[in-house]
């Protein structure tokens, strides 16, 4: 991770009392939100620009089933590194969540995702389905 990016982090993550981990798995869960704004790429899985080893942090994350297929799934479809998603996420959305956070209006709400396999001959067709949950309606 770029050090300004974990700079950025750490000092969100003192001011609201969250974890690194869990601002990164909501900030995660917000751009997979944002699917229609998206711009879906073709070919290769793109990284982020290389600088000066001085200028990385190390920062390991473990990650649930879910926000591991989640994140997966976001990286074979916008064809970018995870990594390279998250400091995207950090860019677009940290400065969004974190006064939120602050006057405790975030509700976060998880995205249900699966994904299938059909083959047709020898090509394989997946299909990542995305579904954001509906308010149960209530009966009165």
């Amino acid at each position: 991770m770029q050090i300004n990016n974990f700079v950025k982090l750490q000092n969100a993550s003192h001011r609201t009392g969250m974890s690194m981990h869990d601002l990164i798995i909501q900030m995660m869960y917000l751009y997979a939100k944002d699917h229609k704004k998206m711009h879906i790429e073709q070919g290769t899985v793109k990284y982020q620009r290389t600088a000066a080893s001085r200028n990385w942090k190390v920062f390991r994350i473990a990650l649930e089933p879910n926000d591991y297929e989640l994140f997966t799934d976001m990286r074979k479809v916008l064809k970018k590194s995870v990594s390279y998603l998250v400091a995207l996420a950090i860019k677009k959305y940290l400065e969004i969540i974190v006064p939120q956070i602050l006057k405790k209006l975030f509700n976060y709400t998880s995205i249900v995702h699966d994904s299938a396999v059909k083959e047709v001959g020898n090509i394989k067709k997946w299909i990542l389905i995305w579904k954001k949950p509906t308010p149960t309606p209530q009966t009165t």
